[in-house]
């Protein structure tokens, strides 16, 4: 997505949250099928985690699909956050459930490409997935061994290419499949290269801002700072880990940031609960370092800003300016 056309769908975005904000329940929800993973992606920090490695127990994903049955559709369902979606071997099935109660207009899946067998693809279009985003991030097989710690660019490659072929041999319109790569400062011509290699090829391109995971890693950002404004992920978006513990939001690599487990009372108990209440509100307040995630996130910089809104909406004032700086 080029510049100008990230703009226009922001503001789009930002007018549709403000008509429809505050919600009961998420307009969007990451269900995190596993946090199993088979590469070791640089910019990626699984290896710092503390996380055990576990996959969402069958049963709790049957309760957040019938939450989401009753609830839903809400926009969109992603399984999708730490791990390979793919390294669970339920992923259509659990497509295929969340298809049955209508939990979403779209069901999507973020995946790293290598293990998109033609059978996996075919399995996943016809459980009903609507969007499948590769995260290709390189055009050639040296950077890609380099930037993902396995030399598997040609077999992700290859796998996207078949996918696409067996799509249109089929017909099927879904799922639409986003050849995916993440912008790094000093790599602009990379760009370019995956567009040309991959426009007209697959469904879409999809250039996606990098971000440091809390300072996790590498500063590769392609962007500037602005003056800070409350993230409205806490607003719209929900994040269920594969334990079953409730995440602010999805850069919570290492759940410092935990909500608590959904229990009998739902995914909807904590959406509407005290501590996510109370996070909101340190958030309008300006007291980002209420948890350990906000304070050195800059995720919200390529999030809507509806700060202001959020103020007048709350009845919270806008912070003070600081007082300007007194010449020598």
């Amino acid at each position: 997505m080029d510049l100008d056309r990230f703009k226009r769908w922001m503001g789009l975005r930002t007018l549709y949250l403000k008509w429809t904000l505050p919600l009961r329940f998420p307009l969007i929800l990451n269900i995190e099928p596993t946090n199993r993973c088979n590469l070791a992606c640089r910019m990626c920090p699984r290896a710092i985690s503390h996380r055990p490695v576990t996959d969402l127990d069958w049963g709790l994903f049957e309760r957040l699909a019938d939450e989401l049955g009753r609830h839903g559709p809400i926009l969109k369902v992603f399984l999708q956050k730490d791990g390979e979606p793919l390294c669970h071997p339920r992923l259509a099935e659990m497509v295929a459930l969340l298809r049955e109660v209508r939990a979403a207009r779209r069901l999507s899946v973020i995946t790293n490409g290598t293990l998109l067998t033609e059978d996996r693809f075919a399995a996943l279009a016809e459980a009903g997935l609507h969007d499948l985003i590769v995260s290709i991030d390189a055009t050639n097989p040296t950077d890609y061994q380099a930037l993902k710690g396995l030399d598997a660019y040609d077999r992700v490659v290859a796998n996207v290419e078949r996918a696409l072929a067996l799509k249109r041999r089929h017909g099927w319109r879904f799922p639409e499949i986003k050849a995916r790569l993440v912008a790094r400062q000093g790599h602009e011509t990379e760009i370019e290269a995956f567009r040309h290699q991959w426009e007209g090829k697959a469904d879409f391109v999809d250039i996606t801002p990098y971000h440091t995971w809390l300072g996790a890693v590498k500063d590769e950002r392609a962007y500037g700072g602005r003056p800070r404004y409350p993230c409205a992920l806490l607003w719209y978006t929900g994040v269920v880990n594969a334990d079953g513990r409730v995440s602010p939001c999805c850069i919570d690599f290492n759940l410092e940031g935990d909500l608590g487990r959904v229990g009998e009372g739902g995914f909807a108990a904590i959406w509407n609960g005290p501590a996510l209440r109370r996070l909101r509100r340190a958030h309008i307040e300006g007291d980002y370092r209420r948890t350990a995630i906000c304070g050195p996130c800059e995720y919200w910089l390529i999030k809507e800003d509806l700060g202001s809104w959020l103020r007048r909406r709350y009845g919270v004032p806008e912070p003070s300016s600081p007082p300007p700086r007194r010449s020598p």
